[in-house]
């Protein structure tokens, strides 16, 4: 049996070129044409402005900040050491972390 090439509404080449730029286009692009669902699909457990009273677990590794956790997620308290109870203030938040401002010691465990 023999096939007419000649017919074929696209040749190979095209629709290897076509392909290929299909592709670029899917990863290169712009993210406005995802669905609403999947931007805001992830929140965060806490927000700037909020208080809570914690108790610190660890130090971060550069050693300026301790380290707690608000509903999972990691935040870093300056000024406190791994045993502190305090009330903290969320200031800011990162992707995957918050940083919280101490307010006040509520007891410290020496």
């Amino acid at each position: 049996m023999k096939i007419n090439l000649d017919n074929l509404e696209e040749s190979q080449p095209d629709r290897m070129k076509n392909a290929i730029s299909k592709n670029n286009k899917d990863h290169i692009g712009d993210f406005s044409e995802m669905s609403p669902r999947h931007e805001s699909s992830f929140r965060y457990p806490v927000k700037i402005g909020d208080e809570y009273d914690v108790n610190i677990l660890d130090m971060s590794r550069n050693g300026d900040s301790g380290v707690t956790r608000i509903r999972g997620l990691i935040t870093f308290v300056g000024g406190t050491k791994p045993d502190d109870r305090v009330r903290i203030k969320i200031t800011k938040i990162g992707k995957g972390y918050a940083r919280g401002q101490l307010i006040a010691y509520l007891d410290s465990k020496k």
